[in-house]
């Protein structure tokens, strides 16, 4: 009966630590080669968990996220064909730690250029900039998490691919809730 006693004890902490209370690691949230058809990883991926590796790649950049206390964060390089052109686009994912923390630096990296993205939007927040000459931004925050992804194609194709990247990472966001 002891032993019995013990099973369901060991069952019920197992069911306690499952992997939606465990801590979600932000570089599991980036999608992998061809997840997004088509597009694959140009580079490593780049991880920051201190205000001096976050420096070393976003130089100059880096202050909004270590005011608002960022803990962790991945930088990830992709390719893929528009048209039969070879784009790259730039995808940053950055867990703020909190929910505050990601409102926070998603108002702070605010341009003033960007059009609020609504109706089929990710996240809890999310948004578009076509003030970039070569460039289109999507931006989004949800839970503690906040996203953005620059494509390097100015074209209704490449805007899709940015929104496509942008709900790809807000639906590994959600699964993990």
């Amino acid at each position: 009966m002891k032993q019995l006693a013990t099973f369901f004890v060991a069952l019920l902490c197992l069911s306690c630590t499952s992997s939606t209370n465990e801590p979600v690691d932000v570089a599991t949230l980036v999608p992998g080669d061809n997840e997004i058809s088509g597009w694959t990883r140009s580079s490593a991926m780049q991880i920051a968990e201190t205000g001096t590796q976050l420096e070393a790649i976003i130089d100059g950049e880096a202050v909004p996220y270590e005011d608002n206390h960022f803990v962790k964060c991945a930088f990830q390089k992709f390719t893929g064909d528009i048209g039969g052109t070879a784009v790259e686009l730039d995808l940053r994912l950055f867990d703020m730690g909190d929910t505050t923390n990601a409102k926070n630096v998603y108002a702070a990296v605010a341009a003033g250029t960007e059009v609020p993205w609504s109706g089929d939007n990710p996240g809890v927040e999310a948004r578009t900039d076509e003030s970039f000459l070569f460039a289109y931004r999507v931006e989004f925050r949800d839970g503690r998490f906040y996203f953005r992804a620059d494509i390097m194609d100015k074209s209704t194709a490449g805007q899709d691919v940015a929104k496509l990247f942008a709900r790809n990472v807000s639906s590994a966001i959600r699964d993990t809730i």
